[in-house]
């Protein structure tokens, strides 16, 4: 490559750039400048080689990535160079130029219009209205989401069970039939249209495969079943396809990637060529060291070792505090190490595995002015669960507070739409009396559904406001949100994998609220009255939602999960609550494949520093409102010694942290003990699943002599046991 407008490459990227014909795996390893080698491969095969622009195809996920890609292959090229006929852009914008061209074939018009999310809701409600469903026992997210499914794959009818199957076998063709009649695609569409094109249509294949005879991918492992066979069909001829992927960095599969589309890449395409991009351009040598002995205990990858030229840099540090507030003071104190050094609060950032573990350093960082920002998600304080159920508490002290009614007279669904509330404000401002004194038993202008409800609200209400002062605040909590209906909705709200994750997200954002409660009531006196507790709570937490927010421009810390984090780089990177069940999270434990994803993440969370690395921990956390004492993460025992410096507890690490290989070392020395009861056939492991006569299924997370410590569904929790006790099974796999 003499052009010297190339920019500068290792001799393996040079090698991803030079070779222009037959397939190509690129095995691009976090930090090794794969954008670099995708963009100056095009422009490599434009300039260097003659090939017409329109002849590429370079698809990646995201707008801002295919913007960027675009750029700098113009920059690469200069001004002189036509890039007129490339196509550099997401699967979707490259399904719906492809729709614009060729939907005629499928009997649309050319000029659809494509539907977003809420415009496919609206249409399946009025189809279930149509159909005479209830569509709040069938909800139209459910039903659409399930539509979704069935347009990629119809054999998924027979996974539905009843009634669902039925409402589907009348609402599915229904759907598509007034998408079509209406010339309508939606987002599904967009993958699903253009792939029944090419495999119905000859003519369509055969001229995409002549037009893109050169196509590059980029994030391969996050490619789901349609986006590979898409790919797949453009590539089949002329077989230049060049992927960049990563399987170390697969961790989005709850969206629906399928980290198995790199071996089917492999298998299809046996001639390719494999290159490993390994070198880092981000981080020090010791990060790279500790990340890869780590993700070297998942076997679904393709080996490869990360080096850096960047300097040795410093070890990793590990802290494992008392509990969880000495954990939170010790990033803060660490913060302002850093800053006093000089390095921005941009350049620092504290990821955590789910959202709910953000709430103590936002505290934290509002109690001592350290701007903050969370990213990918809002602030605790701010979420919609959080304002909710503080809503259902502001009403509980004030039934006139009308704002606190607006906001949860129909949260859950209770019939009272737009137009049954406008009725209501309309009598309450008649009468002049407050919109909850509106609710009673004879309303004739609402329906009988919405009336009988907003009267068992206002009852159960009322009577919880009788029980104030004669229970706890925590106890008041539980019988809100049962009361309510509002963690059943959460609860039923589970349809979908989607759904599921964000469902269980919020039922853990209800549960640390609990938290907060708790840590809260500690500065009051006994004699304080619960009615005056919870006022100056709410209060103070109003306060907290008043915080001015930060403009883009400012120097903050982020705060953000390790799935967020993905694509980006710090100096300075706190990975924080790293313990076994939280991080690995106790439902992954059940399955291997689900723990070599968490591992990945991991390994993606190590990757993301340049400079330094924090892991942090807590022998005790007070979060979902009880005291966790959990070990530390197995991934931890996984970082080799020479790589960690230990600070706090964490120099007792070696007796206490969760160890998989020291563990299986230790039980093969270990002697069954005699212990009361008939020896069974239990050769219980780390990893196994067990069943209890009482708690049911469970999975086996430590073993320490003869008892077994076992995490159980998140009611049931984590439990120490006898192993051989009689009402422990094992469940064969």
């Amino acid at each position: 490559m003499a052009n010297p407008r190339f920019e500068q490459l290792n001799d393996e990227q040079r090698k991803a750039v030079n070779i222009v014909d037959g397939p190509i795996m690129a095995v691009a390893g976090a930090g090794s400048g794969k954008t670099r080698v995708l963009t100056n491969r095009v422009a490599y095969l434009i300039e260097e080689t003659g090939i017409a622009p329109d002849h590429i195809l370079a698809i990646t996920f995201t707008n801002k990535a295919a913007n960027e890609m675009r750029e700098r292959v113009h920059q690469l090229i200069g001004e002189s160079g036509s890039l007129r006929g490339l196509w550099i852009l997401t699967f979707h914008a490259m399904g719906a130029r492809i729709l614009r061209n060729e939907i005629g074939r499928l009997g649309y018009k050319q000029n659809f219009q494509i539907l977003d999310s809420r415009d496919t809701e609206i249409i399946t409600k009025n189809l279930l209205k149509e159909h005479n469903y209830d569509t709040k026992r069938f909800t139209p997210k459910e039903i659409a989401d399930k539509i979704a499914y069935l347009k990629e794959d119809e054999t998924l009818f027979r996974v539905y069970p009843e009634p669902v199957r039925g409402v589907l076998h009348q609402i599915y063709p229904a759907y598509c039939d007034y998408l079509k009649s209406n010339n309508l695609v939606d987002f599904k569409d967009l993958l699903v249209l253009p792939l029944k094109l090419l495999k119905e249509h000859p003519e369509v294949l055969k001229t995409y495969r002549n037009r893109f005879q050169y196509i590059l991918v980029d994030e391969f492992q996050d490619t789901n079943n349609l986006q590979y066979d898409i790919v797949s069909l453009l590539a089949g001829k002329h077989r230049n396809l060049f992927i960049v992927g990563d399987e170390d960095q697969s961790i989005y599969a709850f969206r629906g990637s399928n980290i198995d589309n790199i071996k089917k890449f492999m298998k299809e395409f046996p001639e390719h060529k494999k290159i490993v991009l390994n070198q880092n351009y981000r981080s020090k040598t010791r990060i790279l060291r500790a990340a890869n002995d780590v993700i070297s205990h998942n076997k679904k990858r393709i080996e490869k070792e990360l080096y850096s030229e960047l300097g040795e840099g410093e070890k990793l540090i590990h802290f494992k505090g008392e509990n969880d507030e000495e954990e939170v003071y010790y990033v803060y104190n660490k913060i302002k190490q850093f800053s006093r050094q000089g390095i921005p609060y941009g350049e620092m950032v504290i990821l955590y595995r789910n959202n709910a573990m953000s709430r103590k350093f936002e505290d934290l960082f509002i109690k001592y002015h350290i701007p903050y920002k969370v990213i990918g998600n809002l602030s605790f304080y701010k979420r919609k669960e959080i304002k909710d159920i503080i809503a259902y508490m502001r009403l509980l002290l004030n039934t006139g507070d009308d704002y606190a009614f607006t906001r949860i007279h129909n949260e859950p669904k209770r019939g009272v739409g737009e137009v049954s509330f406008a009725k209501i404000r309309d009598e309450a401002n008649k009468r002049n009396v407050k919109m909850m004194d509106v609710i009673e038993p004879d309303m004739d202008f609402l329906s009988k559904r919405a009336a009988k409800r907003l009267n068992e609200l206002k009852s159960a209400m009322t009577g919880i406001q009788s029980r104030l002062e004669e229970q706890n605040l925590l106890e008041t909590y539980d019988e809100i949100l049962d009361k309510s209906g509002y963690m059943a909705m959460l609860e039923n709200d589970n349809h979908t994998e989607e759904q599921k994750i964000q469902a269980e997200r919020r039922r853990e954002n209800l549960q640390e609220f609990k938290t907060v409660l708790l840590e809260r009531l500690r500065d009051y006196a006994a004699e304080v009255s619960n009615h005056e507790k919870l006022s100056d709570i709410l209060n103070d937490l109003a306060l907290r939602e008043a915080t001015q927010e930060l403009t883009d421009d400012e120097d903050y810390i982020s705060l953000m999960t390790m799935h967020s984090a993905k694509g980006l780089e710090f100096k300075i990177v706190f990975v924080t609550c790293l313990e076994q069940t939280l991080f690995p999270s106790s439902q992954s434990l059940f399955e291997k494949a689900d723990v070599e994803e968490e591992r990945r993440l991991f390994y993606v969370a190590l990757t993301r520093a340049k400079d330094r690395v924090i892991l942090t921990n807590a022998r005790s956390r007070f979060m979902y409102g009880r005291y966790m004492h959990n070990k530390d993460s197995q991934f931890l025992g996984e970082i080799d010694d020479e790589h960690l410096e230990r600070h706090g507890l964490a120099k007792e690490r070696k007796s206490k942290t969760f160890n998989l290989r020291k563990s299986r070392r230790k039980r093969k020395k270990r002697k069954q003990p005699h212990i009361g009861y008939e020896r069974s056939e239990k050769d219980l492991k780390l990893g196994d699943k067990v069943k209890h006569t009482t708690f049911g299924e469970g999975v086996v997370v430590d073993l320490s002599g003869r008892k077994v410590t076992v995490a159980f569904d998140k009611e049931t929790g984590i439990k120490t046991l006898l192993k051989d006790h009689p009402s422990i099974e094992k469940v064969k796999s």
